[in-house]
């Protein structure tokens, strides 16, 4: 199916596009819609791809009491000397340790810098809790998606829209799920139509986030070209024992460069 030229129109201008739209665009040919939201990538962020060496430096898991937390953030703060940021803020609400706020304040006095993500799908009032989060000082780094969707994107898409629009200092969406299905395994045209529609839903989002520690060299390569402008989670450790062009950073660069982008790093 081609893409209409009116939606492919709005969509250039960064029109928000309907639900309708975003429907039509789901059901075109695959390289139809990559290629069109390759050109909307560039027509907001240039040629250059970003990436974060944080892996290392991030906090994962997070502990099962609010005292361990607490500690585990001195202890990686006193270690490192650069911004700390961790955790997943559903997983902060689901350990039920008070009221938010009060649990952020804490984490923020022990040293935590920025959340570093929040799945959509996993909190039940996602704009509330991202308002929180930014009053104690703790901004969300990332949009995330926890569990592969059953069905249409449309939905969640318009809700992240809606969440952006509220809150103009989310910058970054990662739009690949953390989990996959055993039952229902995802593919690579999956992954990258879904990395095109959110470039194409977010006009506000400039960074359409891959998780490189996740995804991989292949898919984030090709992602790229999709919509994709910034890979996370890039090793901080570089393994020279297989010569430099086979650490971690220089892989990224050099995949990021074979796509034709222009590698930054995002401090």
């Amino acid at each position: 199916m081609n893409i209409n030229q009116a939606i492919a129109e709005r969509a250039r201008a960064g029109e928000p596009l309907t639900a309708a739209e975003l429907d039509e665009l789901a059901a075109a040919d695959v390289l139809s819609l990559g290629m069109l939201a390759d050109e909307v990538r560039r027509l907001r962020t240039g040629d250059t791809v970003t990436y974060s060496r944080d892996a290392e430096r991030r906090l994962t898991t997070l502990p099962a009491t609010l005292s361990d937390t607490v500690t585990a953030i001195r202890d990686a703060k006193a270690a490192s000397s650069g911004e700390l940021i961790g955790y997943s803020l559903a997983d902060v609400i689901d350990r039920d340790w008070g009221a938010l706020a009060g649990v952020l304040e804490q984490l923020k006095s022990a040293g935590l810098d920025a959340i570093a993500e929040a799945p959509v799908d996993r909190i039940a009032e996602p704009l509330a809790a991202l308002r929180t989060a930014q009053a104690a000082g703790l901004p969300v780094r990332s949009l995330s998606l926890q569990r592969p969707l059953s069905g249409s994107k449309t939905a969640y898409l318009l809700q992240v829209r809606e969440i952006v629009t509220q809150l103009p200092w989310i910058h970054a969406v990662a739009p690949l799920p953390r989990e996959q299905s055993i039952a229902v395994p995802t593919t690579g045209y999956d992954d990258v139509r879904a990395v095109a529609l959110a470039r194409l839903a977010l006009p506000a989002v400039r960074n359409i986030q891959v998780d490189w520690a996740q995804y991989g060299p292949k898919l984030a390569q090709v992602a790229l070209t999709f919509g994709a402008n910034d890979l996370d989670r890039v090793s901080t450790v570089d393994d020279e024992t297989l010569g430099r062009r086979r650490t971690s950073v220089e892989d990224v660069r050099r995949n990021i460069t074979a796509a034709g982008f222009t590698p930054a790093e995002r401090r």
